[in-house]
């Protein structure tokens, strides 16, 4: 069987034509065929500048063993997003003046709490922060429409003690298919 089919194939080509593709070796990964692949490699890292990665790298480790040290030390606060589409726009607290009226701080949160992320804030507060009002302001990712809730969050420093403060958007979604 594999005799017949070498000589089909053999006999389809005329004698004296071989087809050969000569490729000059390169030690670069984005060089290519003209007719070849234009796929290139996805790399975590510009190429060439692995000494620049692994300094990060090691900064990056240095940064998260002082993050783990100071929430050991103080205490820390996880906020996790579990909505499914909406972001956290803002995390307000409420505090009290001066004068003696409350109003709400600005806002806690630097960048918005993508969906399905987390991030961490360390305690810091004297013992009249242990329980404190708070807001989070959810907005949905592809329009104007936001959701605030409101609850009560400790923010009293607390070694040993972290808190976890799961915010979910639980909102009725209506899904059509077979």
């Amino acid at each position: 069987m594999r005799g017949r089919v070498l000589a089909l194939l053999l006999a389809g080509l005329p004698i004296g034509t071989v087809s050969a593709q000569v490729m000059v070796p390169t030690m670069d990964p984005f060089a290519g065929s003209d007719e070849g692949d234009s796929v290139r490699p996805i790399t975590s890292y510009p190429l060439g500048q692995s000494e620049l990665m692994a300094r990060n790298m090691a900064a990056a480790l240095r940064l998260e063993q002082k993050q783990r040290d100071l929430c050991w030390e103080l205490g820390c606060v996880v906020f996790v997003n579990d909505s499914k589409t909406y972001m956290v726009t803002g995390f307000y607290v409420q505090t009290a003046a001066a004068d003696g009226t409350s109003s709400w701080s600005r806002n806690q949160f630097g960048a918005p709490l993508l969906a399905k992320r987390a991030t961490v804030r360390f305690k810091t507060g004297p013992q009249s922060a242990c329980d404190l009002p708070a807001r989070f302001v959810l907005r949905a990712p592809h329009g104007k429409e936001s959701i605030s809730y409101d609850t009560r969050i400790s923010l009293c420093t607390s070694p040993h003690q972290n808190s976890l403060i799961r915010i979910r958007a639980a909102i009725p979604e209506v899904e059509v298919g077979s």
